[in-house]
């Protein structure tokens, strides 16, 4: 979607959108869009205002929560630290979901003793490489190449890219400096954002729901997509892409706290 519009330029049309429905699926990745991602992801934390506003939209009972990363499930919820059972997890971009008295983990072993033996591979190859990180996540694995020498990068990221090609049956997502491997199987942070609308209001959820997602990656495109008109998908970059679904950006982790403190003020 060419264009998309500047989201605190645009609230009165915003509160258009959250006025035609009776309730409201307030769906979020972490690191890039509610916690500024320092040189790593392991380093990503929240502030502790933007983990205020996100406790008090929690106990909102017009709003349900879901915050959907590629973090382990574990780690999402060590370092969001929320309880409520208005929220959500959704770890590994949807394979490992919990929040409201359920649970939900793919199990397809085959499948995961494939990513298993690239990711071994891939890291014998990539070991040698200064600053290459690898992050194991069981249902998928990340190749972080953020702390490489910069002048070393794109032959890096080139050389991944081109390992990554010659494996079949595997999704291969690129991110920011970094690829992510996962199972050839239909679950990503979309599938995840409906999995928990139809768990929260049923079948009809669509029809009583306004969504809305932030996010700042190529992962956050397969939630982008599930949107419709009627919802709001926000892109967290000062130069959004042409190529992004989204209908609003957000210049930074800021202009989101900004965003979901209105919303929580609504």
């Amino acid at each position: 979607m060419a264009g998309c519009l500047h989201i605190l330029d645009n609230l009165p049309e915003i509160s258009e959108k959250l006025k035609s429905r009776e309730k409201v699926l307030l769906g979020m990745d972490h690191d890039g869009t509610l916690a500024e991602i320092i040189t790593t992801l392991v380093d990503s934390r929240m502030t502790e205002s933007m983990r205020n506003i996100l406790y008090s939209l929690s106990q909102n009972p017009r709003i349900h929560l879901v915050i959907i990363s590629g973090r382990t499930l574990e780690s999402l919820k060590e370092v969001v630290n929320i309880k409520s059972n208005n929220i959500f997890y959704a770890g590994n971009h949807g394979f490992e979901i919990e929040g409201g008295g359920t649970s939900y983990t793919f199990d397809d072993k085959e499948a995961l003793e494939k990513i298993n033996v690239i990711t071994e591979e891939m890291c014998g190859q990539l070991s040698k490489v200064e600053g290459m990180v690898f992050e194991k996540k069981i249902f998928t694995t990340s190749f972080i190449f953020s702390t490489v020498e910069p002048e070393k990068q794109e032959s890096v990221r080139s050389e991944i890219l081109e390992s990554l090609q010659k494996y079949q049956g595997i999704r291969i997502v690129e991110g920011k400096k970094l690829f992510n491997i996962r199972p050839m199987v239909n679950i990503n942070k979309g599938v995840a954002l409906e999995t928990v609308g139809r768990h929260f209001y049923k079948d009809e959820w669509r029809n009583r729901v306004t969504a809305i997602y932030l996010g700042d990656d190529n992962s956050d495109e397969d939630a982008f997509k599930t949107l419709e008109d009627k919802d709001i998908g926000v892109i967290v970059n000062e130069n959004p892409p042409e190529t992004t679904n989204a209908g609003y950006y957000a210049k930074n982790v800021k202009e989101i706290e900004d965003f979901l403190r209105w919303l929580d003020e609504k």
